[in-house]
């Protein structure tokens, strides 16, 4: 898919007879090649039709009305959590709304400033619409530009229109003409989804969410960059400040690299099939480092296991070696060969690759959260997911206090949650006040 290089104007009339030809650009990237700004685009722009507003049953937690917007609602939710309780040292249950605003104005302005170069394009309604239309909603998006240092002096202003019925819409456009439309497309590349959006379900795609949370549009969760097949494939490349963990990887789809699975604060974006919502505690000692020599063998290993399996073909040994910074020496490569695959099978286990370079290690990769205990919240945007129908956060008391090789024994039926969690700590368990729902 090719687009056109869009140049911005500088000053644009507040009124907009026509659709500009950046926003053009913008709709057929975020929603897909089958739609434009001409025609409608129906059920699922109505799904994102809404603003960032706060639930009456929490200060501080955004009401996601229907299903689609969570890839921009979870994120910026996240970064409310992390102003308010890291940056600001606020107590959640004391938070006024004077406090939970400033937070929202904070965390949109941390997305901007992470996907931004320089320069922060900004989308926003000319005038209020009546009814959802898209049609209507593209001809009355005006378009200006600020530096980054400029934004600040007028993100409380912005967010306050983002709050009207076309707010979160309005900020999804904004952040893509940020980066750029072929920067985005760059991004994807061509083993992405060609869309933002899931343009049957509504739901944002995994380069969205990495847009925001990376500044980079890749549609892949490992580490660093891959090559399969001789392509290069792009993952994420620095530590983030907020996680992600999916259900995904339970069920052996993909693997999540350390750089998403221990961000800077103890604050995760959960995916499930089609949503996201949020876990998050107040404990800063969940991020520790990942440089421990298990974290580091694995990360090597991984390289060549790109689809996840648990084992390499024999005939990359060597290159695990040398990435390891270890010998790899014919004779000595030919030695490991033989002991790490006995039965000529052709591939080597991890487990067994592990336990050679890094005896020990498998049972204490998780030795620092042992009979640890913590608190966690959990959050989900939709009331329709939560029992009671309010939109507020989850109590539970979480505990990581097993041997690594008694983790089957940890429950017989865990829920969708859990199976998530234990992709990061395999004998987590947790006692709920209510029990959340990912979906």
């Amino acid at each position: 898919q090719h687009y056109k290089s869009i140049t911005f104007i500088e000053d644009v009339m507040e009124s907009q007879p026509t659709v500009l030809p950046q926003i053009s650009a913008s709709c057929e990237l975020i929603w897909g090649s089958g739609f434009s700004t001409d025609t409608e685009i129906g059920n699922i722009f109505e799904q994102w039709s809404q603003g960032f507003t706060f639930s009456d049953d929490c200060k501080s937690a955004l009401v996601q009305g229907k299903g689609g917007p969570c890839a921009v609602i979870v994120p910026a939710q996240a970064y409310i959590i992390k102003h308010l309780i890291f940056d600001s040292e606020i107590q959640l249950a004391d938070v006024t709304e004077e406090q939970a605003q400033k937070a929202l104005e904070q965390s949109l302005q941390y997305i901007f400033l992470n996907v931004a170069s320089d320069t922060i394009h900004i989308a926003k309604l000319s005038q209020q619409l009546d009814a959802v239309s898209s049609v209507e909603f593209h001809k009355h998006l005006t378009l200006q530009s600020f530096s980054t240092s400029e934004i600040g002096n007028h993100i409380q202003g912005l967010t306050e229109s983002w709050r009207g019925d076309f707010g979160v819409m309005s900020f999804l456009y904004s952040i893509v003409l940020t980066r750029g439309i072929e920067n985005i497309v760059s991004d994807i590349g061509i083993m992405g989804d060609p869309s933002l959006v899931d343009n049957t379900f509504g739901h944002g795609n995994q380069s969205l969410l990495n847009l925001i949370l990376t500044g980079a549009a890749t549609p892949n969760v490992f580490d660093y960059t891959r090559s399969i097949d001789g392509m290069d494939l792009v993952g994420v490349t620095q530590k983030t400040d907020i996680g992600f963990l999916t259900l995904l990887e339970a069920l052996r789809y993909c693997k999540v690299g350390d750089f998403l699975k221990c961000p800077e604060y103890p604050i995760w974006i959960i995916g499930s099939e089609s949503h996201l919502s949020l876990l998050f505690s107040a404990e800063s000692s969940l991020c520790v480092s990942e440089k421990s020599p298990f974290k580091i063998a694995r990360a090597a290993f991984d390289t060549f296991d790109c689809e996840g399996n648990g084992f390499i073909p024999v005939t990359d040994l060597p290159n695990v070696l040398e990435k390891l910074d270890m010998v790899s020496e014919d004779e000595y490569v030919e030695f490991m060969k033989d002991r790490l695959d006995p039965d000529s099978t052709g591939i080597i286990l991890f487990p067994a690759f592990i336990e050679e370079f890094v005896p020990g290690a498998w049972e204490k990769q998780d030795e620092a959260f042992q009979n640890k205990q913590f608190v966690v919240q959990h959050y989900n945007g939709l009331r329709q997911s939560n029992s009671d129908k309010k939109v507020t956060y989850r109590l539970g008391a979480a505990a990581i206090y097993m041997e690594y090789n008694q983790v089957m024994e940890a429950s017989t039926a865990p829920t969708s949650l859990l199976r998530v969690l234990r992709t990061k700590w395999p004998t987590i368990e947790i006692d709920w006040q209510s029990q959340p729902s990912i979906s």
